[in-house]
């Protein structure tokens, strides 16, 4: 059942991805209070959430965004995002875990001059917004295919289980056809053995006629 409840909110996160607003907020940030977007994961862990993130920029030619260990901060060089600008762009980020699975990440779009936000750059929102939404969708199918191999991962250690369990059946059924067998031949020789006592009663009887014959003709000779 819990693996069912994973891989259903798998995938309704992933049917999701284009309903999120991703709100606005002015957040303190390595540059200052600035504009900034928010996208909510839901699913996977900080660490790989950031691996993926790292990999999202470096496909718009931004540079290797690195991450300042004291700010917690990602930076990325240079991005080419046609949707949103068409000048390079700065990214600085951050990746806060949420409690149990996913992260928030924290985006702030330095076009040169000013941070992008909808009341002053209207026109490049809806660019953003795709922006944001692919890499929510490779999130998405990233712990999907995740849960999808845990759980072939878990069908194997079933059949596997399944084997065992047959092989045990096999090996108890052999033992009882042996037993069984045991016990014909327990029962013929308990026939035999019932004859023999049988026939042994017989002999006694007809021996203690003989005896009581002999003893008759033994009285008769003295009288």
């Amino acid at each position: 059942m819990k693996s069912f409840l994973l891989i259903g909110t798998l995938l309704s996160f992933t049917s999701g991805i284009f309903a999120q607003t991703y709100n606005e907020a002015i957040r303190p940030m390595s540059q200052g209070e600035n504009n900034s977007f928010v996208v909510e994961l839901k699913v996977g862990d900080a660490k790989t959430i950031g691996e993926l993130w790292q990999d999202y920029q470096k496909k718009f030619k931004a540079g290797k965004p690195k991450l300042d260990k004291k700010t917690k901060e990602y930076f990325a060089d240079d991005a080419e995002i046609e949707g949103i600008s068409d000048n390079t762009i700065d990214i600085y980020s951050t990746i806060t875990p949420r409690d149990g699975k996913g992260a928030m990440l924290a985006i702030w779009f330095d076009l040169g001059g000013a941070y992008l936000s909808s009341s002053r750059h209207p026109d490049r929102i809806s660019g953003a917004r795709q922006w944001m939404a692919g890499f929510e969708k490779i999130v998405g199918q990233e712990f999907a295919a995740q849960a999808l191999e845990a759980e072939v991962d878990a069908l194997k250690a079933l059949e596997k289980e399944l084997k065992g369990l047959e092989k045990e059946k096999g090996d108890k059924e052999d033992r009882v056809a042996d037993l069984e067998k045991e016990l014909q031949q327990a029962r013929t020789e308990a026939g035999q053995a019932a004859q023999a006592v049988s026939n042994k009663e017989q002999q006694i009887e007809e021996q203690k006629k003989v005896i009581e014959a002999a003893k008759a003709k033994l009285k008769k000779g003295k009288g």
